[in-house]
């Protein structure tokens, strides 16, 4: 059976290579590859015009229209990726017997649209869409996405029935992408050491898409790390929920790792716990060459931090922080996420919590807020945030009137993170 894969481009107002891999849709793709399906593989984000030193880049866009929804953003709508000439280029002649569509962001559906009406011209085929997007926004994929077949992470079961291929869950969340089948080249690795979370934070919709917690075999993640330092790569990306839990068992990866002798970067922009932290963590940490090491926070309003889940404290954060220093790192090695543009923020406030996380030796990453379905913070507001568009963290729909406020905020901070450089 052949199978066409695609991994869709970006239609948004901004989109960079902060290590984007579809994670999970490559590890589908190689557990179907390794039942004996033969895959025809297309990255429609392949396209770069630059690439740093850990592997990230600026994907190649144009200027597209808007959707009428966000014609009164005052930005321009761009293609991120193949040009439609060039995905056109890179299709099979032949039909396959399925196509595949995986998606991430809600509000990028935009460019799913779009790449399904090429699809339809070029084959005869039946479509299948998965992903992040169905999975949270299914009535409105069935809706919008012209897809034969649309499922939910939860039919997975499902899924594997239609292409006749057995489904063993262990299995397939044990399998770890085979980079080197899909990718040509590479600048980094993305890898998960576990699936899922123990938190259940109310602007996070982990358990939606994986409910539970799994952590793979210690063996299988130095062999993969193993392998691919032995092909040149020297970038590795972490995109577990929750790295550092639980305590102990990533202690004894982080140890093992460290006996490997081998000079990487580390990355983590899903960021780390701070209260599975401990100073032994710490220090591996830093032989292992963990870059600009992010920690999730979201706020230091403690109320707050209650009603969103509670995964970690003030004192937690600082008593964090005087463990990475313990550990070998300095001021400015480490970064801290505070969120920016959810409903009713305080800009004052959060600029004080800036000023005492700098304070603290921290730099401050601040995520841009994105409603997220099917979450306790999304439902609050739900009715205002029927089209997916409106998702997008670009146009802060809940602050129309103070995005100039948003910019110096993103500014101070970017002047103030650049003092642990100087």
């Amino acid at each position: 059976m052949q199978i066409l894969a695609i991994n869709p481009w970006i239609y948004d107002f901004a989109a960079y290579d902060f290590w984007l891999k579809p994670y999970g849709f490559l590890v589908i793709l190689t557990y179907l590859k390794n039942k004996g399906v033969e895959i025809n593989y297309l990255d429609c984000l392949e396209k770069k015009t630059t690439v740093d030193n850990f592997g990230r880049g600026k994907y190649y866009s144009e200027i597209v229209p808007k959707p009428p929804l966000l014609n009164s953003v005052p930005r321009y709508f761009k293609r991120y990726g193949f040009t439609p000439q060039e995905f056109l280029n890179l299709l099979p002649r032949k039909n396959p017997k399925f196509v595949l569509l995986t998606s991430s962001m809600t509000y990028w559906y935009w460019g799913i649209r779009q790449l399904v009406e090429i699809i339809r011209e070029r084959f005869s085929t039946k479509i299948i869409l998965g992903g992040i997007y169905p999975t949270l926004m299914y009535h409105h994929a069935k809706t919008n996405i012209p897809c034969d077949y649309i499922f939910k992470n939860q039919e997975l079961q499902t899924f594997f029935e239609l292409l006749n291929v057995p489904y063993n869950f262990k299995e397939l969340y044990f399998t770890l992408p085979d980079y080197e089948y899909f990718y040509s080249h590479l600048d980094y690795v993305v890898v998960r050491t576990s699936w899922g979370c123990p938190f259940n934070c109310s602007y996070c919709a982990i358990k939606k898409l994986f409910d539970g917690f799994l952590r793979l075999p210690e063996e299988r993640i130095i062999e993969f790390i193993s392998y691919y330092y032995s092909k040149g790569i020297k970038n590795f990306v972490l995109y577990d929920d929750a790295f550092l839990y639980p305590k102990e068992e990533t202690k004894n990866l982080l140890k093992k790792l460290k006996a490997l002798k081998i000079k990487v970067n580390f990355h983590t922009p899903n960021a780390l716990h701070f209260r599975f932290l401990d100073e032994e963590i710490a220090y591996l940490l830093k032989k292992l060459g963990f870059v600009n090491i992010h920690f999730g926070l979201e706020t230091l309003d403690r109320n707050l931090q209650k009603i969103w889940g509670d995964k970690v404290t003030t004192e937690e954060v600082i008593r964090g922080i005087k463990l990475l220093k313990r550990g070998g790192f300095k001021e400015g090695e480490f970064s801290v996420y505070l969120l920016l543009g959810y409903p009713n923020q305080n800009l004052e406030e959060l600029k004080k919590e800036i000023d005492f996380l700098h304070s603290l030796g921290a730099k401050i990453s601040l995520a841009e807020y994105s409603p997220v379905p099917q979450t306790p913070l999304f439902k609050l507001y739900q009715d205002k945030l029927k089209d997916p568009l409106l998702h997008n963290n670009s146009i802060f729909v809940f602050f129309e009137n103070k995005i100039r406020d948003f910019y110096q905020i993103k500014n101070y901070v970017r002047e103030l993170n650049k003092k642990f450089t100087t």
